[in-house]
């Protein structure tokens, strides 16, 4: 159809070329709608406003004369451009998949801490008193860690078989105590295994099934009856007591636990010693001679069995858990599994539901932390050791400590190595941390030189234990001449006292000033030195546990203790061959 012929045509204006009527105006502005895929104008709009031609011959306002198309472009112009539908439907997709992602992770996330750290059951520390100094950090800011791991004997909600009979019921026995040192630079570690039949004195404590009832203190009692009566925290503080480290942790692990756990893992190797264990009526273990990977309820009867080693005794069982422990940790190490989260959450899931531990590891951070410091550990340098002790010359049945079992607490009070040991060799024995000396008192007229080369016994009358150990070793840092005494000679004593020989009054004044605290003076015709008494008043700055060295000398010295001296015969490093250093077992006479 010619538009020339419609009414609406202005008549007389003939324009050279139809198409002309269609020229894109170069003032105006390019509709997105109206630009083609190859990016040229298909349509041009008219301006907003004023009068414009088309070309010579045609004015845009005869053509619209009420000016309908020039309001309707004015309009579409003033708002903004509208984006490519597809592309709107895109990124809202793209969002809500994000926001989505987002949401799950947080709700996985949150799901994963409910679901582990709900079923931990935790108890708290802060309730123990009379405890160590904590330990003091080295002088680049590293802190050792001492944890203390549990394994209980509770037969309650237990699965499997060979677990005792009904007498065992509603009983929480520490079978199985290890101390584990952390150094402060995790370059090396201790594992200290505790005797369950060990006699060593227990401090009053909270019962375990009653905990507004009280435990009164033993002055020596079987190690593991400590956490039967008093639960987990007690058996902390009697350790705290036995070695005057302070414990940072602890972990209570069930027979329900340990099962899950080496099935997470999928299985340890152990060895068995020939000619084998043939144990089918107490452990249930029977097992040929050889490496076998064991898991569940096998491993259970490994770590559990010692009627079927020599003499059926608790102290070669320490020696089998020892190897399984090397053992256990070398999978997870080697398979770097202590660094993979997955992992490790798959093996929390396995325990958690029957473990305990202190609040201060109820966290993600801090289990992750733990096992960060655990990771960086070499297994060269992890040193296994069943604490010294002496059969009881009244029954043979139980053990207490025997010589070097304070030498042990207090190389790991100081963060040294046993000497003897790998870590001892590649480290040395010098403390990292430099002694923090009991503060003296600041009076000018003390006459401090005249303590030079005076000898002083100090003597414990308490009967909290290593007060007179620490009292020399924080003497010692402000270099004074302090030993322990040869023997417990006082007892009952309240006040804190310092016993002289006649002619002595001003070297005892003399120490007394270097004493923050109550500390009497007494001449004693019976007293040949010097002799402090450590009374019930027991003052802080000198009875605090030192968590560094006793000797108050540079702690870049190089070391005067000898690296090569011999440790427990009872030990193992972690990197050694397990089957090396087993003890014997009886007979073999079943078929695995």
């Amino acid at each position: 159809m010619d538009p020339r012929n419609e009414p609406w045509y202005p008549q007389g204006m003939q324009p050279r070329r139809s198409e002309e009527l269609w020229r894109p105006i170069d003032t105006a502005e390019p509709n997105p709608r109206h630009v083609g895929r190859s990016g040229e104008h298909r349509r041009s709009c008219p301006p907003a406003s004023g009068r414009t031609r088309i070309n010579e011959d045609v004015d845009l306002d005869e053509l619209d004369p009420q000016g309908r198309a020039r309001h309707r472009a004015a309009a579409k112009a003033a708002r903004p451009a509208s984006p490519d539908p597809r592309r709107k439907r895109a990124f809202q997709a793209t969002a809500a998949i994000g926001a989505g992602a987002i949401l799950a992770v947080t709700a996985l996330g949150a799901y994963a801490y409910e679901h582990l750290f709900g079923q931990v059951d935790t108890e708290s520390l802060d309730s123990l008193t009379d405890r160590p100094a904590a330990a003091r950090a080295d002088r680049w800011g590293n802190v050792p860690e001492n944890i203390l791991l549990l394994g209980s004997q509770t037969r309650d909600g237990q699965r499997g078989s060979h677990l005792g009979n009904a007498s065992k019921l509603g009983t929480d026995i520490s079978d199985t105590a290890m101390l584990v040192h952390i150094n402060a630079e995790k370059k090396w570690a201790t594992v200290v295994s505790i005797p369950r039949d060990l006699i060593v004195p227990r401090p009053e404590c909270r019962g375990r099934l009653d905990p507004t009832q009280t435990v009164q203190a033993s002055p020596a009692g079987m190690f593991d009856l400590a956490m039967n009566l008093g639960g987990p925290t007690c058996a902390v503080a009697t350790v705290e007591q036995m070695t005057g480290i302070r414990i940072d942790h602890f972990a209570e692990i069930t027979f329900n636990a340990f099962q899950a756990l080496t099935n997470a893992v999928g299985g340890v190797t152990v060895c068995v010693p020939p000619p084998g264990i043939n144990d089918p009526d107490y452990s249930g273990l029977v097992l040929s001679p050889g490496l076998h990977t064991v898991s569940g309820p096998e491993s259970l009867a490994f770590v559990r069995d010692r009627h079927g080693l020599a003499n059926g005794t608790d102290l070669n069982r320490i020696r089998m858990q020892q190897m399984f422990v090397t053992s256990l940790f070398n999978k997870l190490a080697g398979a770097g599994t202590l660094g993979d989260p997955i992992t490790l959450y798959k093996i929390a899931d396995a325990v958690t539901s029957n473990l305990t531990v202190d609040t201060g590891l109820d966290s993600i951070d801090a289990m992750v932390g733990l096992a960060g410091g655990v990771q960086s550990l070499k297994s060269h340098y992890i040193q296994f050791i069943t604490v010294p002790y002496d059969f009881d010359p009244g029954n043979q049945n139980r053990v207490v400590p025997g010589p070097g079992f304070d030498q042990v607490w207090t190389n790991l009070r100081d963060d040294t190595p046993l000497p003897g040991s790998n870590a001892a060799t590649a480290f040395g024995t010098t403390p990292s941390t430099p002694p923090k000396p009991a503060t003296p008192n600041t009076d000018a007229s003390s006459p401090a030189a005249s303590l030079n080369g005076v000898p002083i016994e100090l003597y414990n009358s308490t009967a909290v234990p290593h007060l007179a150990l620490y009292a020399a070793d924080n003497l010692k840092a402000m270099g004074l001449d302090a030993q322990v005494g040869p023997s417990k000679r006082y007892s009952g004593y309240n006040q804190t006292e310092i016993l002289y020989p006649p002619g002595e009054l001003a070297q005892a004044q003399a120490l007394q000033s270097r004493i923050v605290g109550s500390v009497t003076l007494q001449q004693s015709r019976s007293a040949a030195n010097l002799t402090l008494v450590i009374g019930q008043n027991r003052p802080a700055g000198l009875v605090a546990a030192p968590s560094g060295g006793t000797t108050g000398s540079d702690p870049d010295a190089p070391s005067t203790a000898d690296p090569s001296a011999s440790i427990s015969a009872e030990s193992r490093t972690g990197d050694e061959n397990i089957c090396s250093d087993l003890p014997d077992t009886v007979k073999f006479g079943g078929h695995p």
